[in-house]
């Protein structure tokens, strides 16, 4: 079994790099991909350890890349990667990044402000890649009194919250994330200059009013190599529907948990939706073609 999209505390994840490594051999996962937002800082606390010491399997150098389409913000899995080059491009900053989550957060909290809602009016991000998104919704349930203003699945769910709120233009949250992001077709040439393959990540984790329309929009432009199938975000009749989208138009399949540690408590390492072990055949077809298989 497999895991291709977890995430750690070089980004949005509970979990230090040597932790998912402890689980993962505990879950008997014969590969993994660690796909940081943004960052490949985990596989450098990687080489300052003994990797098998901890895990038995493979690790596929791997990042997750936020990316912009048709005026909505996606996510591209980045896998096979050279992390060398990849650390050249210069493409990746913790500083923009700390100096963007926390403009949005600057906002969110005055939309706040305006809507009457309590919130800590001194939030800021300093460390590791939380998002603007997870921590405001967190402070807003610190306060009970919030609860009333919310949906139920918003009040319990932050990628709720993101999708219907920050994502939504019709939304006081709406935030122009656009402004920032590069093109699909961008961030999959800087995947491939660096050696690796480019998918789609969790297709039904955005905020579009007709999926099948938007998929094929962006398989049309002929960037990606394949689709992330299995997630957690992910029923089995989608990730079917998936799979038979993947071997019609010949596309590669990958598969992950999203796994983030106690951000999200109930994706657990290895597994799609609950139960569902991701399986090692999706990667048999493509792991071969990449120039960079393990860390």
């Amino acid at each position: 079994m497999i895991d291709l999209h977890i995430h750690t505390t070089s980004s949005d994840g509970s979990d230090e790099p040597k932790d998912i490594l402890i689980k993962s051999q505990q879950s008997s996962l014969k590969y993994i991909s660690i796909t940081d937002h943004d960052s490949i800082d985990a596989y450098k606390k990687l080489k300052e350890i003994k990797v098998n010491n901890y895990f038995k399997g493979e690790i596929i150098p791997g990042c997750e890349f936020a990316a912009v389409h048709n005026g909505k913000p996606v996510e591209i899995l980045g896998y096979g990667i050279d992390l060398e080059t990849i650390n050249l491009m210069g493409v990746i900053s913790d500083e923009k990044f700390l100096e963007r989550e926390n403009e949005y957060l600057k906002k969110m909290m005055s939309v706040c402000k305006s809507l009457n809602l309590t919130y800590s009016n001194t939030l800021s991000i300093k460390g590791g890649k939380y998002f603007a998104t997870q921590v405001m919704h967190s402070d807003l349930k610190k306060y009970p009194e919030n609860e009333k203003y919310f949906t139920k699945e918003i009040w319990e769910s932050v990628n709720a919250f993101y999708r219907i709120c920050v994502n939504n233009e019709d939304s006081p949250f709406f935030l122009n994330q656009m402004e920032n992001y590069p093109t699909v077709q961008e961030v999959a040439s800087l995947i491939k200059t660096a050696g690796g393959k480019a998918f789609l990540a969790h297709l039904y984790g955005y905020f579009v009013k007709d999926y099948e329309e938007f998929l094929n929009s962006i398989v049309s432009l002929n960037a990606l190599d394949g689709i992330e199938c299995y997630h957690s975000l992910h029923s089995m009749d989608k990730t079917k529907y998936l799979l038979n989208y993947c071997n019609a138009h010949k596309l590669y399949v990958s598969g992950g948990s999203d796994y983030h540690g106690q951000i999200k408590p109930t994706v657990k390492i290895g597994e799609s939706i609950g139960g569902v072990q991701i399986p090692y055949e999706i990667l048999k077809s493509w792991l071969f073609t990449l120039k960079c298989k393990s860390f």
